[in-house]
C-alpha cells in the first residue's frame, strides 16, 4: 500500500530449527543471502552470549568513543548522567 518494497539483494536468511536443504532452497527463490547466527544488526551484535564480557566490547567502545570528545571527568554527576542518557539514545538500540 505505501509503495515500499523489500530490498532482497540486502536481505539474510538466518537458520534457526530449519534444515539447510530448506533455507537454501528459500534463500535461492527469494535471492537473498543465507547469514550466520552471530551477525550486527543496527550496530548491536546478535547471537551471542550476553553474560560475556567480549559479546559487549563493541558496544563499550561505541560510547567511548562517543565520550571521549567530551571531558567528562570535569562534568558534574548530574551533568555525566545527561551525557550518558544522551549517548545511549543516539544509538540505534
Amino acid at each position: 500500500m505505501s509503495g515500499l518494497k523489500v530490498n532482497f539483494n540486502k536481505s539474510m536468511l538466518v537458520r534457526v530449527n530449519i534444515s539447510d536443504s530448506w533455507l537454501n532452497e528459500v534463500a535461492s527463490a527469494l535471492s537473498c543471502k543465507v547469514g550466520k547466527i552471530h551477525f550486527l544488526y543496527l550496530g548491536l551484535p546478535i547471537g551471542g552470549d550476553l553474560r560475556r564480557l567480549s559479546f559487549w566490547e563493541p558496544v563499550l567502545t561505541r560510547i567511548k568513543k562517543r565520550l571521549s570528545g567530551w571531558k567528562s571527568r570535569f562534568l558534574s554527576f548530574g551533568g555525566r548522567l545527561v551525557l550518558l542518557k544522551s549517548v545511549l539514545t543516539s544509538l540505534p538500540v
